[in-house]
């Protein structure tokens, strides 16, 4: 039998977790869900995803404190990061994802195809 591929979404808006789930679930993922950093380090810890997508900003914990730290922590560091974001980044916010070890970003007003195509190249390297 095949192992499902699985996604934690950490997200605070119910809308953002409904769409980009939507689109993964079209694409046979199982999704997990946690509405802020805080949770998405635990939910991580605790369900070891293949892949995180998660948002910059949200409350308790944003998304780069939150990544910064599953990156140091033995059960997580492996685990791809993609950031889900509104905001346009500069060159400089962008080294600093890297420098936390988010492996990519994408805009919220990413299209379907590239989504697809961004989750497919980091699960393929998570493997």
């Amino acid at each position: 039998m095949k192992k499902r591929t699985h996604i934690l979404m950490v997200d605070d808006d119910p809308d953002i977790r409904r769409i980009f789930g939507g689109y993964m679930a079209e694409m046979g993922l199982e999704i997990y869900y946690a509405h802020d950093g805080n949770r998405g380090r635990e939910a991580a810890r605790r369900l070891k995803p293949d892949l995180i997508l998660m948002d910059v900003a949200m409350p308790v914990m944003d998304g780069m404190e939150a990544a910064l730290r599953l990156k140091t922590e033995d059960v997580t560091k492996d685990i791809p990061i993609v950031m889900l974001t509104n905001f346009d980044l500069s060159i400089e916010a962008q080294q600093r994802l890297r420098e936390f070890g988010v492996n990519t970003y994408l805009h919220k007003s990413v299209s379907m195809d590239e989504f697809r195509q961004t989750l497919k190249k980091h699960l393929k390297r998570s493997r």
